[in-house]
């Protein structure tokens, strides 16, 4: 074999090393990586999802709270100048509406609560026990109007009442803030699943690309080591039968010259030109000639050796 093919059999070997590399590259991240991504932002958008149905769940509580608290104000006030409504039916469930009901409901929400959310709950608590009071005071006797009075205007009612009404402040701020940092990280897990999309599709084209060239090459290096494998019959021998002294031609099936060797060319000058028809079976004066079968270019051929007397 020639330096020439075995050099092209080494890069061809080395060539399809690579292309094996870059198959399993192109699988791992056409497959694998998308996969993971997928996967990945399938779980954080259930997460973000989650989060937001949290935090709207949230806020229906807190507005219900504060319906519920405005509702217990207005009814304690009316119990203040001795007006008590069905026997006090409605001023009781405005508290039991308070509390354990938002405390129950809120139990129930599994997701991240909203800032200052739970804050607004240890608050209640602390309304709920001064406004129990002035309930128990306004059903203890028709006319209670002054008890009722007397308990909304202690200190520990002014304080419950106003540190309630700042937690639910806070908490509504709390919530709106938390609402919209959750739909800035929805927005956020949109652009990237846009960009991650695009990045896949750039990345399949290059591969693909990439793929093309290498099949190109793998193409021409295999033509090229089929030529050589063809050649092989004939260039070492023509390496070798370019410094005989002897004459040496090699003749397809129609006797056309294939090669000729510088011996055969003195012999027989314009006789020996590649491409022309020469006979081996006429006499040449003072030369011999003598055939032989051979293959050369995956072809039978007749090689004409060539002997001055």
């Amino acid at each position: 074999m020639s330096r020439m093919a075995a050099k092209r059999d080494r890069k061809a070997a080395s060539r399809k090393q690579r292309s094996q590399i870059r198959r399993r590259i192109t699988f791992v991240v056409l497959t694998v990586l998308p996969l993971i991504i997928g996967l990945t932002w399938f779980n954080l958008s259930n997460k973000n999802i989650d989060e937001i149905q949290g935090y709207e769940t949230q806020n229906l509580l807190r507005k219900e709270v504060e319906a519920n608290r405005d509702a217990l104000r207005f009814q304690l006030r009316a119990a203040s100048e001795n007006y008590i409504q069905d026997a006090g039916q409605p001023l009781q469930a405005s508290l039991d509406n308070l509390n354990p009901g938002f405390t129950e409901a809120l139990s129930k929400v599994t997701t991240k609560h909203a800032a200052a959310i739970d804050e607004m709950q240890a608050a209640l608590v602390t309304y709920t026990k001064a406004a129990q009071k002035a309930v128990d005071a306004a059903l203890a006797q028709p006319k209670s109007g002054a008890a009722v009075t007397a308990v909304l205007n202690s200190k520990e009612y002014k304080n419950a009442d106003t540190d309630f009404g700042n937690a639910i402040a806070a908490a509504n701020l709390g919530g709106g803030l938390s609402m919209k940092k959750a739909n800035d990280n929805w927005k956020v897990l949109v652009v990237a699943e846009l960009a991650i999309t695009i990045l896949i599709t750039i990345l399949i084209g290059t591969f693909s690309l990439m793929t093309e060239r290498a099949i190109s090459r793998a193409n021409a290096s295999e033509l090229a080591r089929r030529q050589d494998r063809n050649n092989l019959d004939t260039e070492p021998f023509s390496q070798i039968a370019a410094s005989m002294a002897d004459g040496v031609m090699i003749l397809s099936k129609d006797n056309t010259i294939m090669m000729a060797n510088p011996a055969a060319q003195a012999m027989l000058g314009m006789e020996a030109r590649i491409g022309s028809t020469f006979d081996s079976s006429q006499d040449i004066a003072g030369k011999s000639m003598m055939t032989s079968a051979g293959k050369a270019g995956g072809q039978n051929v007749t090689i004409v050796t060539i002997k001055a007397l």
